[in-house]
């Protein structure tokens, strides 16, 4: 399983903004080709969005702190990535 594609629960509203916040959380942590793959994301139009705003927070949190537990272990293991 791979980070961006946990599915929250919540609105529609939350699940947007931890999509977006994940996506951003892995281009902050990653190497040049996790910013190439997933750079910046947050929507303009969501920003007086609480659910959103609680979704891309979190969602970036997770994904970035996740990837970097795997990148200074080395073991997928401990995130969910299974055999890899």
């Amino acid at each position: 399983m791979w980070l961006n594609t946990v599915d929250p629960p919540g609105p529609p509203e939350y699940q947007l903004g931890w999509e977006d916040g994940c996506d951003t959380g892995l281009g902050a942590e990653g190497e040049w080709y996790y910013k190439v793959m997933y750079g910046f994301k947050k929507r303009p139009e969501m920003a007086a969005n609480d659910q959103y705003k609680q979704g891309w927070n979190e969602g970036f949190t997770y994904c970035r702190f996740s990837l970097d537990t795997s990148q200074s272990r080395g073991d997928f293991h401990d995130i969910g990535f299974g055999g890899f």
